[in-house]
């Protein structure tokens, strides 16, 4: 089953089938390793899942910079020295490594102990199961009631940043001061909280060693 396209991870929205494709993720063959972020293991499934993502932003550009339509070949060919799925997985690399160095941030801040993607998919499994149960008991549930893999992906790590903030914004107030002598609203605090974050994340998503697992990498598809 194909993973739901979405341009930016703050899109929450439930497909259908979810159940097949979450046993399918979690049976079967080890996954690959496709690269190292920070020495941190970027598993083939987390991977496929922001390439996934890129999959409309990639095709558009091609269409737009060579006028260039989807075709059964389209991916893979050359376009001026430009491979769409190429692009794509860099595009996805780049997004995923900006996700991964504040996931990095809140293990840093002891929010969080195990990254990796197969205790996501373990915890992806049994939310769906609390829900189904729930829904069975007649108890009230907030949010699908079931959800797809990308959606779950983005569910969690949107609940992380928010904590991430909290952390970051206790760590990087005026000390021994007052912190309402700057006579700005709550507004602008925000904002300017969010400004030095996304500051934060850039530096570290800059500073990131990336590092590939090339003959993986070179065979990945869109699945």
């Amino acid at each position: 089953m194909k993973l739901s396209v979405i341009i930016l991870f703050l899109a929450i929205f439930v497909t259908t089938g979810c159940s097949e494709r979450q046993n399918h993720s979690l049976a079967g063959s080890l996954p690959a390793t496709v690269a190292y972020i920070n020495d941190s293991a970027i598993d083939e499934r987390e991977f496929q899942l922001f390439l996934h993502d890129v999959k409309a932003q990639t095709a558009g550009y091609f269409k737009q910079t060579y006028n260039a339509d989807n075709s059964s070949s389209f991916w893979t060919t050359s376009f001026q020295g430009e491979v769409p799925i190429e692009k794509a997985k860099q595009l996805a690399l780049d997004r995923l490594k900006e996700v991964k160095v504040q996931q990095f941030l809140a293990q840093e801040y002891g929010l969080v102990n195990d990254l990796s993607y197969a205790v996501f998919l373990e915890n992806w499994l049994t939310e769906n199961q609390r829900r189904e149960k729930a829904i069975k008991n007649n108890q009230v549930i907030y949010g699908p009631k079931q959800y797809d893999e990308r959606g779950y992906y983005t569910y969690v790590f949107s609940n992380l940043v928010l904590k991430v903030k909290a952390v970051f914004k206790e760590q990087t107030a005026p000390k021994g001061g007052d912190t309402d002598a700057s006579g700005l609203t709550d507004d602008q605090k925000q904002r300017a909280l969010d400004a030095s974050y996304t500051e934060k994340v850039k530096q570290l998503a800059a500073a990131a060693q990336v590092r590939i697992v090339e003959h993986i990498y070179q065979e990945i598809r869109l699945q």
